[in-house]
């Protein structure tokens, strides 16, 4: 095709038609140029369906993480109400009136002593969504800003459950290793037995005692913030999944 446009433009030059030369090598330029600009733009088309493409699928991934921690979401709900129950049936028994004649095996057949577990919930898809710079080619503004909210509730489920737990690790742990003998709790442990020591939970810093049903309340108060921010975080979970399915069935 060169050596066609190249044979024109010697024939014009060798027959003196010299106008007309330079009037085909404008054409000819125009051509080239107009010729550029459709190869970038394929170029770039190819370009944004390749982007597309993949954050479609990032999409796709990040509603199976989502889906998964909706999952595990219902059973740290689950964990944290059963909890504040626990609490509310030891702080119960511990100011009925049976409870001035417990022993040291009926006290601890009533305790709870028990850690706080701190909710995982998966953002490697996340995390990787926005490193790739990938979300900003997402063109529904409101879907790009509620998957972009993802860490902000996951923030807020972690610092209720850092309030939760250190109720446990601040109050509740250090008076149970004081009064309640954690020595005695058990028989052997990963199949080792243990010697029976004969040390006794002290009864009068649980039974009928204030301070001990402060730090109960305390940890039901804490732990029911913790299962509201749980719930709240799962039906905008359930929200989320929901939109991202809804936009990815329509591509």
């Amino acid at each position: 095709m060169i050596k066609f446009f190249r044979k024109i433009r010697y024939d014009l030059m060798e027959k003196n038609k010299t106008g007309k030369y330079f009037k085909y090598a404008i054409g000819e330029i125009v051509l080239v140029v107009i010729g550029i600009l459709i190869a970038l733009q394929i170029n770039n088309w190819n370009e944004n369906n390749i982007t597309t493409k993949k954050t479609l699928t990032y999409l796709g991934t990040l509603n199976t993480e989502i889906e998964s921690n909706i999952d595990a979401l219902t059973t740290y709900i689950e964990t944290a109400h059963n909890d504040i129950k626990g609490s509310a049936n030891t702080l119960s028994e511990l100011h009925s009136k049976n409870a001035v004649h417990y022993n040291d095996s009926l006290l601890r057949n009533v305790m709870s002593t028990r850690p706080i577990y701190k909710p995982t919930l998966q953002e490697s898809t996340f995390t990787d969504l926005i490193n790739s710079g990938n979300l900003e080619y997402l063109k529904d503004q409101n879907l790009k800003n509620r998957i972009l909210s993802i860490e902000a509730n996951m923030d807020i489920i972690y610092e209720n459950y850092n309030l939760a737990n250190n109720v446990w690790n601040e109050y509740q742990l250090p008076y149970d290793m004081k009064y309640a003998n954690p020595s005695g709790n058990w028989d052997s442990i990963s199949s080792i037995k243990l010697k029976k020591l004969p040390y006794k939970r002290t009864l009068s810093a649980f039974v009928n005692n204030n301070e001990y049903a402060n730090i109960l309340v305390l940890r039901m108060r804490m732990m029911g913030n913790l299962e509201r921010t749980l719930i709240e975080g799962q039906k905008r979970s359930v929200d989320l999944s929901n939109d991202i399915k809804s936009y990815l069935n329509k591509k």
